[in-house]
């Protein structure tokens, strides 16, 4: 995707890329991987423990449900930051729950909230099927959201999970999942970031000023500026990256005078004892408004056509 009003005519020399797996198989088999050497050098030790009490707690509930867990987001990126992050995760299952299943489910992750409070589990439960058809057309299913257990939502059902699967997630538990079997779908995932791209317009900008009055907090220009930095990463090389590499990205793709906004961004994430580089919050915030403003406008402006709302 070429940028328009940002880039310049100016090309990137380098586009971090997120790490990789190495390509395997998506359909169960008897044997476990736990903890795959490989996979787990990048992944933070309290992502993997939560992921450790998520399957026990699981397997005590519903006993031989859960066949592979799949860490997907910051923690198979090796961006995983204790104060920020939540642990994501894909548990697959060989046949959706049943109602008797579901309370039990419900119950294991109200007991794990309450033990283990942070960093909280996101995620999704899917089938194999699922994994293999894709978000596009596929139910509703299981879900939890900041610990919060759900029997049925579209939580997580997007291209970005499937992508992510493909190209970074650390396996827990199963077979690694970046083989043929794993649904793929480059063109959805650029409909999803653009549309996603329009979402953060209308939250940050629209005439509703809650959200605006979020950017006076140092968490809400950390997702505002590297989110948006993120999507746009994704509309130029369909690659999911993590959000620190998201920053770098924005750092040699965009003109300098919105470095400042993203080395901002970089620091909370990464560096939040640091010194602010801002005087105050509300000069912050205007360069945070102002940056996702000039993001979408390019986005849009690029000749990428969004094609109506995400699929799945």
């Amino acid at each position: 995707m070429r940028t328009a009003a940002l880039r310049r005519g100016a090309s990137p020399t380098r586009v971090p890329e997120a790490p990789r797996t190495n390509p395997g198989t998506c359909s169960p088999r008897s044997s476990e991987q736990l903890h795959e050497p490989v996979e787990t050098m990048i992944t933070h030790p309290l992502a993997l423990g939560v992921a450790d009490a998520h399957l026990a707690a699981v397997d005590t509930a519903v006993p031989d449900f859960v066949e592979a867990l799949y860490l997907v987001g910051s923690a198979a990126m090796g961006d995983f930051r204790p104060s920020l992050s939540d642990v994501d995760f894909v548990a697959v299952t060989q046949a959706r729950p049943g109602n008797g299943e579901l309370v039990a489910l419900a119950e294991a992750h109200a007991r794990l909230a309450l033990e283990r409070p942070t960093p909280a589990l996101d995620g999704i439960y899917l089938t194999w099927d699922d994994l293999r058809d894709g978000p596009v057309g596929i139910p509703d299913g299981p879900c939890v959201q900041r610990g919060r257990f759900f029997a049925s939502g579209c939580h997580d059902r997007h291209p970005l999970t499937w992508s992510v699967l493909g190209t970074s997630a650390v396996t827990v538990r199963g077979p690694l999942c970046a083989g043929t079997g794993l649904w793929r779908g480059a063109a959805h995932l650029e409909r999803w970031a653009l549309a996603g791209v329009d979402e953060c317009r209308g939250r940050w900008l629209g005439t509703d000023t809650a959200d605006e009055a979020t950017l006076l907090a140092a968490d809400g220009v950390e997702r505002a500026v590297l989110g948006m930095c993120r999507l746009h990463y994704i509309l130029a090389t369909r690659v999911v990256p993590s959000k620190s590499d998201a920053g770098l990205y924005g750092l040699i793709t965009f003109p300098p005078e919105w470095h400042r906004v993203i080395d901002e961004a970089l620091r909370i994430r990464r560096e939040p004892a640091a010194a602010c580089l801002y005087e105050t919050p509300g000069e912050r915030r205007r360069d945070a408004l102002a940056f996702v403003r000039a993001v979408a406008d390019d986005a849009r402006a690029s000749g990428t056509d969004g094609g109506g709302p995400p699929p799945g």
